[in-house]
């Protein structure tokens, strides 16, 4: 078992177990459909089931992992409905926080947004850092809006799109993009400048542009499996 870091060594062991395991779904490295037990993970972290059984109903609340009653747990599969319900759920939500945001900004707090949008297009061929600030970028927004909540939740759903970018490796380019950046330079400027129309709409359409690119790029032939992967269907 590897040490912590000073970050995590005052964790409790179900806490620690429960952020490695999200990280491990997130970036792909647990897939789709894939079955982990209990007796498993309580080897690979070298604690007993208590705190192993503990992280995985955080990750089932969460809806990253479903119960299997007596066999173990299944990493969420991830298909086309889902992807569509994350961009639907995002164009409800989002474009009213950047116009929120807009309405709130007066010049102040658009520096972080930026700062964001600038580690983005630094990143060079480092997709991680680039993921990263793109979810930064989205979350600061709501906050910026004032909603707490709201933050909360975009980062969920946002979570959902970073791991179909590890899935799907052929989307780095989409992440590392001149439309990305463009369009995320845009929803700063309007926020930046008070304009909350400008702001909804520019949001909104990044999100649909956004939703397009990675519908395309997963496929149909991912959803069957998706389908497939599901326990009792044949």
């Amino acid at each position: 078992m590897s040490k912590p870091d000073d970050r995590t060594k005052h964790q409790p062991f179900s806490e620690r177990i429960h952020q490695r395991l999200r990280e491990d779904i997130l970036h792909a490295r647990l897939q789709p459909g894939q079955t982990i037990l209990e007796p498993d993970l309580a080897a690979r972290f070298g604690v007993s089931k208590t705190p192993v059984r503990e992280a995985l109903r955080l990750l089932a609340q969460d809806g990253w992992v479903v119960v299997l009653p007596r066999k173990g747990y299944l990493i969420r599969p991830l298909g086309l409905d889902d992807l569509r319900e994350v961009f639907h759920l995002r164009e409800m939500l989002e474009p009213g926080f950047a116009a929120e945001a807009a309405q709130r900004s007066e010049g102040r707090g658009v520096a972080g947004i930026r700062e964001a949008v600038e580690a983005q297009r630094s990143s060079g061929d480092e997709v991680d850092v680039a993921l990263a600030s793109a979810a930064s970028f989205h979350v600061r927004i709501a906050e910026m809006a004032g909603s707490a909540r709201g933050a909360k939740i975009v980062a969920n759903l946002v979570d959902e799109v970073t791991r179909l970018h590890y899935l799907v490796p052929s989307l780095a380019a989409h992440i590392e993009s001149r439309e990305e950046l463009d369009a995320h330079d845009q929803i700063v400027s309007a926020i930046g400048s008070g304009n909350q129309r400008e702001a909804f709409r520019a949001m909104r359409d990044h999100l649909r542009a956004t939703d397009r690119a990675l519908v395309a790029a997963f496929g149909v032939p991912r959803r069957r499996a998706r389908i497939e992967a599901v326990p009792g269907r044949r």
